[in-house]
């Protein structure tokens, strides 16, 4: 999966929910799983489909989403929403 399908999938949820209601997380699995999985154990990405997303291996990647959202005609406020924004705004409303 590229990332301009991973910002087809975000400008499809806007159309239907509205840009107050899309939020993309920097919680990468990948990452995740190399930093709790032992070294004694099978890769975290073998043969797995949820890691197939190489251009977004990890936080890095995320100025590449910034960057496909911009190309898109996102504003610079649109983006923020997007990149944290309306997580922020939910959790504070819903967790103090």
């Amino acid at each position: 999966m590229s990332v301009d399908r991973v910002v087809d999938h975000i400008e499809h949820i806007v159309s239907v929910a509205g840009i107050d209601h899309v939020g993309l997380g920097s919680d990468f699995v990948r990452e995740v799983m190399v930093d709790v999985t032992p070294p004694c154990c099978e890769s975290p990405d073998d043969e797995d489909p949820l890691f197939d997303f190489p251009e977004l291996a990890g936080p890095a990647g995320m100025p590449l989403v910034t960057d496909a959202l911009v190309r898109r005609g996102r504003t610079e406020a649109e983006i923020l929403q997007i990149l944290g924004g309306n997580t922020r705004r939910l959790m504070s409303a819903h967790m103090g």
